[in-house]
């Protein structure tokens, strides 16, 4: 037995008393083995104390316990013996047999699968080792261990194996009354978490069954003792029904009760046990009666097990694999199960996680989202929804305010929290979002998580580094009902960009001086046809697959419908001075945009591709000039023909000064620079004449030209029609 908060003698002292208690545990017979009336006489077909001592030696621990305890057992034999005054030659043969009894249970513990201790439990695949070892082996190295001393003695034949055959017997019913009952009490995981609980269960345990004994000692005559063993096949349901329902502590005790009770239904068997047929034959119910509880064990052990698994799961479904936090399942749990309603609840969005995984690997991330976790533990209850996303929940019931309080301290420790991995000090970037929680029930769940998201990703946008609070909406709300736009309108684009219902159009670009142009020049623009038929605007989708890191899909499936209406129509071609096409800074650098004709984080691709294009002919202008100031960044490096002056501040310049200032301050960027201005949003003849005084030389707008399809455009008139109709 494992010791560790008491001394080891304690132990022994206790597994001692526990033998000599059970070695008063009787199930007597009058023995009439062989018809010799001189080996006639009182005997037990149980020996509880040896299936104890197998027990012991199974579970480990210190060895002092076990050898205390065979000291104890030859004492008590001594004391018991001395009124027969046996011989000092034979009590020494017994004390040395009784060493290597002691060291044959150790050897056979081992056998069986010992020790059973920490992780390491009796399971259904061992059963079959364990009764190999436990209920023919042991008994039979104590058979012929105890026969050797007799034999060593002088007894006759007859004698040594009239005594030999009644202790195999005891000894195999006694491990098969008690070892198993006894392994199942001390290594059940709720009692092994609870040291209290487990020793009163053992205690109690142990007095049931020596009680039971006793009790149907003092009568054995009852006639319902006989009525059980003859119905025993039912007693075997009713306990395998036990074994399936009840905790530990209530089944083992009646299932060595039981077990004494057949045993007893066999008294008078055994005492007709006068040749080697019946010996047999009252072997063979023995061990019909040893294996119907192994049986009901093993079902008790499937069951265990059954239940292991299924908590073993369920606790892998509540658990990030990577990280061990609570997931998404452990969060819809401890909403539906909590008493009280939580005052907010947080979302929070941790950057540079997924780089840290692609730089350090998988476990750097593991470790970072637990010490992550670590820190909010404290504050809130942290659920890991992947990819470094977090809900948080305050612990137990606050008031809103201090809920806040706690999640701007979870915001201020992870803005300050430096991750140290193999000397290399990383920081995450934390973007939080608070909603307010005002009803219960999983629809609640999911509108507070929405509001929550949506204000961590406002935050984001906006590098917001205090909670920014959302103002829940209705499920049926306006703010909730865009979201679900949004993202339908997100999904549908998408998805009409992978079937390749792209329809191109163009828009005119005119030089505002009026001079003659050789061809059409003017920019390409997409929609995009629903399979409903219906047309979106660039207005509906742009911004989402963005968003969404789909622009780069975008862009090469307008650059491919370009080329493939170009090949189809070459008659267009010579009517055409310039096409230009806008792509998103999110496509330049892009290995597929570079490998199939596209952000401009990866500069050095980006150039290589631009400088490309420029020894091919291809101009290249700068979009959207002015509305921010990464664009003066990106005039140092990028080296582009033109710029176009953002259509937002166009349209106002003639009623808003700011406005016109800016349009200026680009124009003389763009002088300063060598390049070209092309002008967004001309939509007045008044607006074209201003800035083509200020020196701005192309404008592009409603004034010239609404978009309209390219084949109605750019085909002659006698093929537009046809062209139109396929």
């Amino acid at each position: 037995m494992v010791s560790r908060r008491r001394a080891w003698w304690v132990d022994a002292c206790v597994v001692s008393f526990a033998c000599w208690l059970l070695q008063g545990v009787s199930v007597d017979y009058s023995a009439r083995f062989f018809h010799h009336a001189a080996l006639s006489g009182d005997a037990s077909l149980v020996h509880a104390h040896a299936g104890l001592l197998l027990g012991v030696a199974l579970l480990g621990g210190d060895r002092r316990v076990l050898a205390t305890a065979f000291f104890t057992s030859f004492l008590h034999w001594w004391w018991r013996a001395r009124l027969q005054a046996p011989p000092e030659s034979y009590v020494a043969g017994f004390a040395v047999a009784m060493v290597l009894q002691w060291r044959w249970t150790e050897l056979c513990a081992r056998w069986a699968g010992g020790p059973l201790r920490g992780g390491h439990r009796l399971k259904v695949s061992g059963m079959f080792r364990y009764a190999l070892v436990g209920l023919f082996l042991f008994p039979t190295g104590w058979t012929l261990l105890s026969a050797a001393v007799a034999w060593t003695h002088g007894e006759p034949f007859a004698a040594v194996a009239n005594t030999s055959a009644q202790l195999w017997l005891a000894k195999h019913v006694g491990v098969g009354a008690v070892t198993l009952p006894f392994l199942l009490l001390w290594t059940d995981d709720l009692l092994r978490r609870a040291m209290r609980r487990r020793w009163v269960a053992v205690v109690t345990w142990l007095c049931a069954s020596v009680l039971a004994a006793h009790v149907l000692q003092a009568w054995p005559s009852w006639r319902w003792v006989e009525l059980v063993y003859d119905y025993r096949a039912l007693a075997g349901v009713l306990l395998g029904i036990a074994m399936l329902l009840w905790r530990v502590e209530y089944s083992m005790p009646l299932l060595t009760s039981m077990h004494l009770i057949l045993l007893h239904g066999l008294t008078d068997q055994a005492g007709q046990a006068a040749s080697p047929s019946q010996v047999v034959g009252l072997l063979a119910h023995l061990v019909e009666c040893n294996f119907m509880v192994m049986i009901l064990a093993v079902l008790f052990l499937l069951n265990r097990e059954r239940k292991h698994r299924y908590h073993h799961l369920r606790a892998m479904c509540r658990h990030d694999a990577s990280s061990g936090l609570d997931n998404a399942h452990a969060l819809r749990e401890a909403w539906r199960t909590s008493p009280t309603r939580p005052a907010v609840l947080g979302f929070l969005s941790l950057d540079q996680v997924e780089r840290v995984l692609g730089s350090y690997g998988w476990r750097a991330q593991s470790q970072l989202l637990r010490e992550i976790g670590r820190e909010m533990v404290p504050l809130a209850r942290p659920y890991h929804m992947g990819g470094g996303k977090f809900v948080l929940l305050p612990l137990g019931a606050e008031q809103a305010g201090a809920s806040a309080g706690k999640m701007e301290e979870i915001l201020r420790r992870l803005q300050a929290f430096v991750f140290q991995w193999h000397g290399a000090q990383l920081r995450v970037s934390p973007y939080l979002g608070v909603a307010p929680c005002d009803r219960v029930g999983v629809e609640a769940l999911d509108e507070c998580l929405a509001n929550a998201c949506d204000a961590a990703l406002r935050a984001r946008e906006a590098g917001e580094h205090n909670p920014l609070p959302c103002e829940p909406s209705p499920s049926g709300g306006p703010d909730a009902q865009a979201r679900r736009h949004r993202l339908v309108a997100a999904a549908e684009a998408l998805a009409c960009v992978h079937a390749g219902r792209v329809e191109l159009y163009v828009q005119p670009i005119v030089a505002l001086a009026g001079q003659p142009s050789a061809g059409f020049q003017g920019e390409v623009l997409c929609r995009l046809r629903t399979a409903q038929g219906r047309l979106l605007f660039p207005n509906e989708f742009i911004a989402d697959l963005e968003a969404g890191g789909h622009a780069s899909e975008l862009d090469i499936a307008v650059i491919e419908c370009l080329f493939q209406w170009l090949r189809t129509h070459p008659l267009a071609i010579p009517g055409v001075a310039r096409l230009g096409i806008n792509l998103s800074g999110k496509s330049v650098a892009s290995a597929p945009f570079r490998a199939r004709t596209a952000v401009i984080a990866s500069q050095e691709p980006a150039l290589r591709l631009f400088h490309d294009l420029r020894a091919r002919g291809c101009s290249l202008s700068l979009d959207d000039f002015g509305s921010g100031m990464q664009n003066f960044e990106r005039l140092r490096q990028v080296p582009v023909d033109s710029l176009k002056i953002d259509g937002q501040f166009v349209r106002n310049m003639q009623s808003q000064s700011r406005d016109l200032e800016i349009v200026r301050a680009a124009i003389a960027v763009a002088d300063a620079h060598g390049l070209t201005t092309v002008a967004e949003y001309v939509e007045s003849a008044s607006l074209a004449e201003q800035l083509r005084g200020m020196g701005v030389r192309w404008g592009q707008g409603y004034h010239f030209g609404r978009p309209e399809p390219i084949a109605a455009r750019l085909l002659p008139a006698a093929v537009a029609p046809a062209a139109a109709v396929q």
